[in-house]
């Protein structure tokens, strides 16, 4: 018995004294036999490096808020601006030229809701990127897309009512016109945002960047964007609205009556001026601060206050996109009367009302400005 022990004991002996003399000699370089895989352990130092750095550090309350704030603005973005363009089709009264930069921005609208809000929520929510390099750049290059596409498309609707009203006989915006200022106002910043897809992307620590680059290059296209897309047409829309304001409510010779020229402006083109007038704040005080907060930012190594940071500026800017159904439902009456015809009740009321628009729209009153 001991005979046989020694002979079956001697081919697993002689590998063992190999292995040990070997990691004797190379200590450091050890490699480990064929067959044989190498676990860390869950506490090791790469597992635990990876652990702290992915995570964000963010409480289940604070998860808790950003999920449900985030989600109740994208159930009222999507279901909002997917009823503005559904009301816009289907009525007639609301197909006039203005509508056209309407849908524009609803569509852009539902963009940055489809493709941008839910990515940054899961980012948030699991404590890293797990979509990959392109994806991470794509949908920091939707959140600079939208927001340029649609203060240039209220810079159209600006100089539309300005020429409507202010000059009415000297320039007329059609809708082959408007059809080239929206095309324009995507394609221009699309290239204007073009450069996010190399300044962002996902690194080794699953982590999308949140805010440009600490470098000059990063800071030259962050105050540039700044410049072109918020502060420049800002600047030129106020001047517009300025000169329209001062055609419809004029001065007096001494400088104390004002009063309104009600037989020149009729009433439904002064609340179409409240309307964007309130569009282009909310839009302003909801995008300015995620501009801002790219050039001024705490250390992106600092998961948790960046990520705390970077979750405010999306929630407020991301409101912007929630908000303007709401405005153009309380501001504009046709669109009011627009929804009812689509969510008429019974068939009677569906058939007059089809009838009524039918017969009182024609080629002249498509063209109308509302």
């Amino acid at each position: 018995f001991a005979h046989s022990m020694d002979n079956s004991s001697g081919p697993f002996v002689l590998p063992t004294l190999l292995l040990l003399l070997q990691n004797k000699s190379y200590p450091e370089t050890s490699i480990p036999p064929a067959g044989y895989e190498v676990t860390e352990s869950p506490l090791g130092p790469s597992s635990s490096r990876n652990h702290t750095v992915s995570q964000y550090e963010l409480r289940p309350g604070e998860m808790a808020a950003a999920s449900t704030v985030l989600g109740a603005l994208w159930l009222v973005s999507v279901f909002g601006n997917s009823l503005v363009c559904l009301v816009i089709h289907r009525s007639r009264r609301t197909q006039s030229t203005t509508n056209y930069f309407v849908v524009s921005m609803a569509c852009a609208d539902l963009l940055i809701s489809v493709a941008s809000a839910p990515f940054v929520l899961l980012q948030l929510t699991f404590g890293r990127w797990m979509l990959g390099n392109m994806m991470c750049k794509l949908v920091r290059y939707i959140q600079y897309l939208t927001p340029g596409v649609q203060i240039y498309v209220l810079l159209s609707i600006c100089v539309d009512r300005f020429y409507t009203i202010v000059y009415p006989l000297s320039f007329k915006v059609s809708r082959g016109k408007a059809k080239k200022m929206i095309l324009a106002s995507w394609l221009f910043d699309a290239v204007l945002a073009s450069p996010a897809f190399f300044f962002y992307g996902s690194n080794s620590d699953d982590h999308c960047n949140f805010f440009l680059p600490d470098s000059w290059e990063g800071a030259a296209y962050g105050i540039i964007h700044l410049l072109v897309v918020v502060l420049v047409p800002s600047v030129l829309i106020m001047l517009f609205y300025q000169k329209v304001i001062k055609y419809i409510w004029r001065i007096g010779t001494d400088g104390r009556t004002v009063r309104r020229t009600v037989n020149i402006v009729p009433r439904t083109k002064v609340k179409t001026i409240k309307m964007f007038l309130m569009l282009n704040s909310v839009f302003l005080l909801s995008w300015l601060p995620f501009h801002v907060v790219q050039l001024w930012h705490p250390q992106e190594t600092d998961y948790r206050k960046s990520s705390l940071l970077f979750l405010a500026t999306t929630w407020i800017s991301f409101s912007s996109a929630a908000s303007k159904p709401a405005l153009y439902s309380v501001y504009n009456a046709n669109f009011r009367r627009g929804m009812k015809e689509t969510f008429c009740m019974s068939a009677m009321k569906c058939y007059r009302s089809n009838a009524y628009t039918i017969t009182t729209s024609s080629r002249i009153a498509k063209k109308n400005h509302v």
